[in-house]
């Protein structure tokens, strides 16, 4: 854990777009400027939480007087005591809602409850790490419960389908292009998934694979140095041209004009 105004001073680059391989919560307690997270920019402002998980990629532009917290910790620091818990956190493991929580009425409640965090994590006293999961878990149940109160009263049954018909994409989008496929292993028809995706996020679920597959393009033309060609194979699309205009029907342009956009923002 980190102070936010710290991690901005001391490490170099970190404002260009990267990933992690752990997860991050970042709270704002003041300041201003943008947050991209998956190629989507948010404007920051104090008394928000950003959360992102692992491979996502992301960049900002922060004002100098940006104050706050970075926490970071692996699956496996939480998953040790409240197993798959973690899996289960809607600003978590979405590519659809968003990653960002604005706390509101309740900034002093989140801001103290960060301050404390940081505080036994400085402090290195007996049994840290057991105390300092604690004060995570808190921070995300908490989260948790008013992102829940903010989801404008989509229906917990329906979102709990739409969340794990994206574990399964999450698993399987690079060998499964069909989303009956996947309504048959959720038990349901393929028009019944269509509609409960349409209900909570507006979208079809053949739009939820595809933009998982954008994603996934972005990532790979954003940290490695594969040529569009390998790219579109690695992402199971035979034909090098269909991938390109796959990419372009999306995005507004293709993965050369992406790339080379990339490149001069850096």
């Amino acid at each position: 854990m980190t102070p936010l105004e710290k991690l901005v001073k001391e490490f170099k680059g970190i404002d260009k777009p990267h990933s992690h391989s752990f997860y991050l919560v970042m709270w704002i307690r003041q300041g201003s400027g943008t947050h991209t997270i998956d190629f989507k920019t948010y404007k920051v402002k104090p008394a928000q939480l950003y959360f992102l998980t692992p491979g996502q990629v992301h960049s900002w532009k922060l004002s100098p007087d940006i104050e706050g917290f970075n926490l970071f910790f692996d699956s496996h620091f939480f998953r040790g005591l409240y197993g798959n818990r973690l899996y289960q956190y809607p600003f978590f493991h979405s590519h659809q809602q968003l990653p960002l929580l604005e706390v509101g009425e309740e900034s002093k409640r989140f801001g103290d409850l960060l301050t404390y965090a940081f505080e036994e994590y400085s402090q290195r006293q007996a049994n840290r790490d057991e105390v300092f999961l604690s004060f995570v878990h808190i921070l995300l149940e908490s989260a948790n419960r008013l992102y829940r109160q903010q989801l404008a009263g989509t229906e917990q049954q329906l979102y709990a389908r739409v969340r794990q018909y994206e574990e399964l994409l999450e698993e399987q989008f690079l060998s499964v292009r069909e989303t009956r496929v996947y309504a048959s292993q959720m038990g349901l028809t393929p028009n019944y998934l269509n509609h409960i995706c349409k209900k909570v996020l507006n979208k079809t679920a053949s739009q939820l694979l595809h933009d998982r597959l954008v994603i996934e393009a972005q990532r790979l033309l954003t940290h490695t140095t594969q040529s569009v060609k390998e790219i579109g194979f690695n992402l199971a699309f035979e034909d090098p041209s269909y991938f390109v205009r796959f990419f372009k029907k999306y995005t507004g342009q293709t993965p050369a004009e992406f790339r080379e956009k990339l490149t001069a923002y850096r």
